[in-house]
Order: C-alpha cells, then structure tokens, then sequence
C-alpha cells in the first residue's frame, strides 16, 4: 500500500515538473499520472489492487 502511494507521488511530481516547465496547466499533468499509474497502461509500473486504492481514496 506504501509502495502504491510512492509510486502515484512521484510519477505526479515528475508530470507536475514536466508541464511546469512546459507551460501547461498542473492539473493536466495530475491526469496524465493518473493515466500512466492505471491499469491501462502497461509501460510503466501499475497500481493495480483496487482495495488499496479505496482505503486511500477513503482515508480523508
């Protein structure tokens, strides 16, 4: 669960560097991590367990 939430910080950190320094609006880059972090997408790693998911998108 810890290794699930590293992995969608920095892939969002890194998107929100990249469209900073492109000019582009952060919000776009926050959905292009959640594209890249889904389980759609095969290039990068996935999280792929939906009960983690939930007890983080819960857990507020």
């Amino acid at each position: 669960m810890i290794a699930d939430l590293g992995l969608i910080l920095s892939v969002a950190a890194i998107t929100s560097l990249v469209f900073k320094k492109i000019e582009q609006p952060l919000v776009l880059g926050y959905i292009i991590a959640g594209v890249l972090v889904g389980p759609h997408v095969s290039i990068t790693p996935t999280v792929i367990d939906e009960a983690s998911v939930s007890v983080w998108s819960n857990w507020a």
